[in-house]
């Protein structure tokens, strides 16, 4: 055979084998890095443990959250769209606005109540409950998250409805802290007042322990 078709079918045979190869992914030592990727654990993809939790909310002495005097905490625009004139109002003797440490031992919590009332006829109930761990999680709990007020933005959870007699209710719950509030008037008065009333003192009180 003439020597330019050897190197003919050389070259062939050459072709061929190339293109073997190359179909079957080339050169072993260039798939050796995919294959250790297609191996590796896919970590990035992979949450977190506890990445879903919620965050533990951490519990405070009840003493440094109790304001002074619960009773004062109110400002005076509130005082006087609700109850009217300074000369027209009670004091507030008889209520219990100041936190007693001794009620953690008798009480397994800080209580504090105050009832202001105006020669117009209006009058406030409000109380603040300082637990030693969070509210929900106490055996005195008596509202939880269900019956919440979709409505209402304050603290973690806010219930409405009615308060002490014809009066409007609110109460607030929010990590150790229970809020309630009563506004009433006596007569005929507007619910919606009421509401709004009782809503205003109750946002007073939460902000006073910031």
């Amino acid at each position: 055979m003439p020597k330019h078709m050897y190197a003919s079918a050389a070259l062939s045979s050459g072709l061929a084998l190339a293109l073997v190869l190359s179909g079957c992914g080339g050169d072993p030592e260039t798939t050796e890095p995919d294959a250790a990727a297609a191996d590796a654990p896919e970590t990035e993809t992979e949450p977190e443990q506890g990445e879903d939790d919620q965050p533990e909310r951490d519990l405070v002495d009840p003493l440094t959250i109790a304001p002074e005097n619960l009773c004062t905490v109110l400002s005076e625009e509130t005082l006087d769209d609700l109850l009217g004139e300074e000369d027209m109002r009670s004091g507030t003797e008889g209520t219990t606005g100041i936190p007693d440490p001794d009620d953690m031992d008798e009480l397994d919590r800080l209580r504090m109540s105050c009832m202001l009332v105006s020669a117009a006829g209006g009058t406030i109930h409000f109380s603040m409950e300082v637990h030693e761990g969070l509210y929900v999680d106490s055996t005195l709990a008596s509202y939880s998250e269900a019956d919440a007020d979709p409505d209402v933005d304050l603290g973690e959870f806010a219930v409405t409805g009615e308060g002490i007699g014809d009066g409007a209710g609110v109460t607030v719950v929010d990590g150790q802290v229970l809020v309630e509030v009563t506004y009433d008037r006596m007569g005929e008065a507007d619910q919606d007042e009421l509401s709004e009333g009782a809503l205003r003192v109750a946002e007073e009180i939460m902000a006073s322990m910031d």
